[in-house]
């Protein structure tokens, strides 16, 4: 992943709730999914779907 491409965690924008924007949200687990092991990517994949389903 290129640099310029990788969330900036001074940027990323945060709701009421303390919760992450689904936007930054998706963008971070998207650039830990291209560096993370197989296992762990599951893993972010899965937590991702099940935040899907609460919000």
């Amino acid at each position: 992943m290129a640099p310029a491409s990788r969330p900036d965690p001074r940027s990323m924008q945060w709701q009421t709730n303390g919760e992450l924007d689904r936007n930054d949200l998706d963008e971070l687990v998207r650039a830990l999914r291209v560096v993370e092991s197989p296992s762990h990517s599951n893993e972010l994949c899965r937590l991702g779907r099940k935040h899907e389903q609460v919000s």
